[in-house]
């Protein structure tokens, strides 16, 4: 049967379409890595990662899980891998865990955070890591909107779910806007994320903070009301961590 290998993996997910591996040439970070493994290891293993992210967002901790028939020394992958791998992908650790263990479905907590470069048009400086927002935010206001969305809630207007028919209530256990200087950082801690959630909440807490939206649109929001929602854009995202 193998090892079952569990991989922390940092990308930066600007020339990618995300992490999903798709028909064609498509550059996706799972393909890249799966081409890597059967360069070494002359496996094509089925991978499965905590998230799926979009094309464009970045990883520090993407967690990835997959069975090994090789017997390939599992100290020496992460040096063996990144070796195959071109800049932008790194495996930080490697080690083997348990056959139960799943890298989405044993995970109980994942973080994501978005940031933001307020009162600028268009700036140049890691312009691929945060949304240029002009004018005035109102970051109380934007955290007052942060902590409505704490809590088990049904989050259907942000996202839909990684599975066909599948639900789509979920719990957030915190929700951060951390400012310095003309840098925001929204930090968001919850128990799973429908696709394309994270960037859905960046862009309502950017909407209430310009003054656009009251409020109490957070409520319409959480009651399923989609209308005026748009998502932030995907390069000012990154996942942070996955706890298990």
């Amino acid at each position: 049967m193998g090892a079952n290998i569990k991989l922390v993996v940092e990308y930066e997910g600007t020339r990618f379409h995300g992490w999903q591996a798709q028909s064609g040439s498509t550059a996706t970070v799972e393909r890249t890595l799966v081409t890597a493994l059967e360069q070494l290891t002359g496996e094509s293993p089925v991978l499965i990662a905590a998230g799926r992210t979009d094309a464009g967002v970045h990883a520090l901790g993407q967690c990835v899980n997959f069975h090994l028939d090789s017997g390939f020394p599992v100290a020496e992958l992460p040096g063996a891998l990144n070796s195959r791998l071109g800049p932008d992908v790194v495996v930080r650790s490697a080690e083997i865990v348990a056959d139960s263990f799943h890298a989405r479905y044993s995970a109980r907590l994942r973080r994501y955070a978005y940031r933001i470069r307020r009162a600028i048009r268009r700036g140049a400086y890691e312009r691929q890591y945060a949304w240029s927002v002009p004018g005035r935010l109102d970051v109380s206001a934007m955290r007052d909107a942060g902590k409505r969305l704490e809590g088990r809630h049904d989050f259907r207007a942000f996202g839909r779910s990684p599975r066909p028919g599948g639900h789509t209530v979920r719990e957030i256990r915190q929700v951060s806007v951390e400012e310095n200087g003309e840098w925001l950082t929204i930090a968001v801690a919850a128990d799973a994320f429908l696709y394309g959630m994270m960037r859905r909440i960046a862009g309502a807490l950017v909407e209430v903070g310009r003054g656009r939206r009251p409020l109490d649109w957070i409520d319409h929001l959480l009651a399923g009301n989609a209308t005026g929602l748009r998502p932030a854009p995907p390069f000012g995202l990154v996942q942070v961590a996955v706890d298990y």
